[in-house]
């Protein structure tokens, strides 16, 4: 059997319905023979040792009850099916097709409303959407809301309107999700109106980067402080027609000064170490006071009156909660140590003030200039004393000198 001829018996099946028979008798075969002769389609025709079986359509079940009754034959519908079949099931099952139309209406009722609303747009934090859910759904978006209802040009001028801090609000609607996505607004930075950039310290120049405006200096020239390094201003010819005998002229654009110019920048740090020093040492004897300090109320003093028993010494607060059973009490104690001190005077050799010095100038030079540049020259002065020793740090850091300014200042 060909594909197409399948294929509509398979249709001439299932529509008309089918049933499967079963002739016994010496009558079968003038019975299969009578359908086929008469017009009806038989399918899977097999012989049994009492008859045969076969497929039919359901149109054929009155001619063979008729055929029965005029010959000696035995008839057994085994299996039925179809369309028509499956209708009749149907009409004596009414809760089906309650169910059925139950079923339509709920898919009917869900895939018609709103029932997700999505703004995931990257880069928005939890409380940005959650402000987007809330203003979409005042204005008209909630959940359940019903999609031909749904007026999109409106609530998005409603939402556009009180989150101004959105350059484009878009909402669209996919099935049961409503998609909101926005872009920030970012704000124009402010104009560079700074008309000049001067520089900030003296210095010899080493690189000059010119975003915007004209350079006042070139590399190698020496600055001083506030001199004018870029210039708001460019100048440039104005363009005459072709065979003119006039002589170009020049045109002045102003704009803001853009650039960095790194100079080379001495710093200097002196440093007076004295050869007898007084110095103070804790004993390790000390004195506390203690205090209960409840909430805003004033502390209370619970140990410690006597003054204190020491001539000098270094005060030192402790503040402590109180904890009961791993839970903080409102209470606090507070705690004033006082470590006794004492003065001896330390006598240097000349050799020891100067390595004293150099290391508290070094240290004071770095926090100075760390964040400056790179150091590409160190040297160091000492000036002796009768009284001590002077030391004087000397380095030469390349840095960016640039200070934007404006024109009025």
């Amino acid at each position: 059997m060909s594909g197409g001829a399948a294929v509509s018996d398979f249709i001439v099946r299932l529509f008309a319905g089918w049933i499967k028979v079963q002739a016994q008798g010496d009558d079968a075969q003038p019975l299969v023979t009578f359908l086929v002769s008469t017009g009806f389609r038989l399918w899977s025709l097999q012989p049994t040792e009492a008859g045969y079986t076969f497929y039919t359509t359901l149109s054929a079940m009155s001619p063979i009850r008729a055929y029965m009754a005029e010959h000696s034959l035995e008839v057994h519908i085994l299996q039925q099916g179809g369309a028509p079949i499956e209708w009749n099931k149907s009409r004596r099952r009414p809760f089906l097709w309650v169910g059925l139309l139950t079923a339509i209406v709920l898919v009917v009722y869900v895939t018609s409303r709103i029932w997700v609303i999505d703004a995931s747009t990257p880069g928005l934090s939890l409380e940005a959407r959650q402000q987007l859910v809330t203003v979409a759904e005042d204005a008209g978006l909630g959940l359940g809301t019903v999609r031909s209802q749904i007026d999109l040009p409106k609530i998005r001028a409603i939402v556009a309107k009180q989150l101004p801090q959105y350059s484009w609000i878009g909402i669209s609607l996919h099935g049961m999700v409503a998609i909101i996505q926005v872009v920030p607004l970012v704000s124009r930075p402010q104009l560079h109106i700074y008309s000049r950039i001067v520089a900030s310290a003296p210095g010899q120049v080493t690189r000059i980067l010119v975003y915007m405006g004209d350079p006042e200096v070139v590399v190698g020239d020496r600055v001083k402080a506030g001199q004018t390094l870029i210039q708001g201003a460019v100048t440039a010819p104005i363009p005459l027609p072709e065979g003119s005998e006039k002589k170009p002229g020049q045109d002045t654009i102003v704009t803001p000064a853009e650039g960095e110019v790194w100079a080379n920048v001495t710093h200097r740090v002196t440093v007076f170490q004295p050869l007898r020093q007084s110095i103070s040492y804790p004993t390790g004897k000390r004195y506390m006071r203690k205090f209960i300090w409840i909430q805003d109320a004033a502390p209370w003093q619970y140990w410690g009156w006597q003054p204190v028993p020491f001539h000098h010494y270094v005060e030192k607060k402790e503040i402590y909660l109180l904890r009961w059973e791993g839970v903080n009490l409102p209470v606090k104690v507070l705690k004033i140590v006082y470590n006794e001190t004492k003065t001896k005077v330390r006598r240097l050799q000349p050799g020891q003030a100067v390595a004293e010095a150099t290391q508290r100038a070094t240290s004071e030079m770095t926090r100075k200039v760390a964040a400056l540049g790179p150091v590409v020259q160190k040297s160091r002065q000492i000036r002796r004393t009768q009284n001590g020793v002077w030391v004087s740090i000397v380095w030469v850091v390349n840095q960016n000198i640039a200070l934007p300014k404006d024109r009025n200042r």
